[in-house]
């Protein structure tokens, strides 16, 4: 029979401080996100392996995307015996701050084999523009 269980988060948190000396160990804030920025949008790319659609929640607001959600177990048959067990269930939570204005209605958001790619086009007034000289 195989039993799992979860210790809070903050002393999850403790764990991983203790044990992070400098960068080269530093805890691993998860989901890991990239954001680029281009001309006309910000895209933000996270990996959020093993977690289905319906468990990620996006909200935008103020200027802040936040992605949230959860990784739910899997199952483990009962004749199974667990010899590694790093596959971390929990729930999650990330902001990311944009410095310019985006266009909220224009939001997209797919997640495809554990990818999540949010793109954010940016509003009229934080786009670069070409201003003729006379």
């Amino acid at each position: 029979m195989v039993v799992r269980f979860q210790l809070p988060n903050s002393l999850d948190n403790l764990v991983e401080d203790v044990f992070s000396h400098g960068d080269r160990f530093a805890p691993v804030t998860f989901p890991a996100v990239d954001v680029t920025e281009y001309d006309h949008e910000s895209v933000v790319v996270a990996e959020l392996p093993g977690v289905k659609k319906e468990d990620v929640s996006l909200k935008f607001e103020d200027g802040i995307l936040t992605i949230s959600g959860e990784r739910k177990p899997y199952e483990i048959p009962e004749n199974a015996r667990i010899l590694l067990n790093e596959v971390r269930v929990r729930e999650f939570n990330r902001s990311i701050e944009f410095g310019h204005d985006i266009d909220a209605n224009g939001i997209a958001a797919e997640l495809t084999n554990g990818i999540l790619r949010v793109t954010l086009p940016k509003a009229a007034t934080a786009r670069p523009r070409t201003i003729e000289v006379k």
